[in-house]
C-alpha cells in the first residue's frame, strides 16, 4: 500500500517534469537569454575583456570568460551568471570574490588583481533588472552567486 503512495498518474507526472524543466531553465543564469539583448550586460563584458582580458583568473585568461565563445563551457557560463548578478547589484562584490575565487579555486595575488580589475569596470550605478532577472529573482531570491 505505502508503494501506492508514491505512484504519480500521467498527468501529475508530465506536470512535475515541466516544473522541474521550468524551474531549471529559470533558476540559473537568466543573464544567457539576456546576451546581445542587454546593453549594460554586453557593454559590461566588453569592458571586462578590453581593460582587464590581460588578467589571469587561475591559468586563464580573463578575455577568455568574458567572450562567451563556449571555448571555456561550464566556467564560461558561471563566469557570466556571476558577472551578471555583480553588475545588476544582486550580489556585492565581497561576495561575488568570494564565489568566483572558490570556484576557479584562486585566491592568489594574481588572482585578486584579476577580480579588483572586474569590479573596477562595474558602472557607478547598478542598471534595472531585465525582466527575465525580476522573474527569477522572484521564483528562487539568491543571496551570493553559490545559492
Amino acid at each position: 500500500m505505502p508503494a501506492n503512495l508514491f505512484k504519480l498518474s500521467g498527468r501529475a507526472r508530465a506536470m512535475l517534469a515541466g516544473l522541474v524543466v521550468a524551474l531549471s531553465a529559470t533558476a540559473c543564469a537568466p543573464d544567457m537569454f539576456q546576451l546581445g539583448r542587454s546593453t549594460e550586460l554586453d557593454d559590461y563584458l566588453n569592458r571586462i575583456a578590453k581593460n582587464c582580458g590581460k588578467e589571469y583568473i587561475n591559468g586563464v585568461e580573463v578575455w577568455q570568460l568574458a567572450d562567451d565563445d563556449a571555448s571555456l563551457a561550464g566556467d564560461e557560463d558561471y563566469f557570466l551568471d556571476q558577472a551578471s548578478m555583480l553588475l545588476y547589484g544582486t550580489i556585492t562584490p565581497e561576495q561575488w570574490k568570494a564565489d568566483i575565487s572558490g570556484y576557479f579555486n584562486d585566491n592568489s595575488p594574481r588572482g585578486q588583481r584579476a577580480y579588483n580589475c572586474i569590479i573596477s569596470q562595474l558602472p557607478s550605478q547598478a542598471p534595472a533588472l531585465p525582466k527575465a532577472y525580476k522573474k527569477v529573482f522572484r521564483a528562487a531570491p539568491q543571496v551570493s552567486g553559490n545559492d
